[in-house]
């Protein structure tokens, strides 16, 4: 984690632990390999009694562009794709008994989206670009559907899956998805106000407010979401939906005008959405 070609950076300073995603040639695209660092990250930070707050930022102009395009394209078995390790860090963020905090000054897509919903507090810069634009690979986001549906209401959830349009941090916070939309020069201040307002609280105080918050059996309900990702994204139309984001075409579906197909600016060819 810690080696010089680590893709994420762990800082502890003073009682803030702060986790870095360090791709940005890949949108700091979530492989599994990344993911297998934050995971370690996090473990790292909760077992230092020093850590009070867990502190999520990223390095490059885009937060995360989602899964590992070209690992997922090429997995044939539920445990190859990332979405399955996605699962467990999910849950190991909802679970950690410290505060986590997500600092975004750029944009997020698909499963940087479950990151952001994982986390207790988000801020992020107000035209942050977002969205769970999964369906338009002919997929479904239903891995990180269980930490979206604790932060917004259900018609809206089906509203933005079905979709996948493309929202700004500002309408993520009146949602609930954000806790502050500010701007970008105003992150670094808001992010360490917000690590500042939570040190003012009792550590297990805080612990216990996350148990008593806690979605039931979340991490159960997260494998099983998992399973159903890897069901819609080894289908024919999954498989299609890659190929053409792969291959910068639009899906056999779409009859849209070109004006009109789905942005891929966030992603590289290494990501999906």
């Amino acid at each position: 984690m810690d080696s010089n070609d680590a893709l994420i950076k762990y800082r502890a300073d003073l009682n803030v632990a702060s986790i870095t995603l360090d791709a940005p040639q890949r949108r700091n695209a979530l492989s599994t390999r990344m993911i297998a660092e934050l995971r370690e990250a996090v473990a790292k930070a909760v077992a230092d009694p020093v850590v009070r707050v867990i502190v999520i930022d990223h390095t490059g102009p885009v937060f995360c562009a989602g899964a590992d395009l070209k690992e997922s394209a090429a997995a044939t078995r539920l445990e190859d794709l990332p979405a399955a390790h996605l699962a467990e860090l999910l849950a190991d963020l909802c679970e950690a008994p410290k505060p986590v905090v997500v600092a975004a000054g750029g944009g997020a897509k698909g499963g940087g989206m479950g990151l952001i919903a994982a986390a207790d507090l988000v801020v992020a810069a107000a035209a942050a670009p977002m969205s769970f634009s999964e369906v338009r690979l002919g997929v479904v986001p239903a891995v990180i559907a269980p930490v979206v549906a604790r932060k917004l209401d259900q018609g809206l959830m089906r509203r933005l899956f079905l979709t996948g349009e493309s929202f700004d941090a500002v309408r993520a916070e009146a949602w609930g998805l954000v806790t502050h939309a500010v701007a970008p020069e105003a992150l670094t201040d808001r992010r360490g106000a917000l690590a500042a307002s939570l040190l003012a609280g009792g550590p297990s105080a805080q612990a216990g407010i996350k148990v008593l918050t806690a979605t039931p059996d979340l991490r159960e309900r997260l494998r099983e979401a998992a399973a159903l990702t890897a069901e819609f994204f080894f289908s024919e139309e999954g498989r299609e939906g890659v190929r053409s984001f792969i291959e910068k075409r639009a899906a056999s579906w779409v009859g849209l005008p070109a004006a009109d197909r789905p942005d891929r600016s966030l992603h590289c060819a290494q990501s999906w959405p």
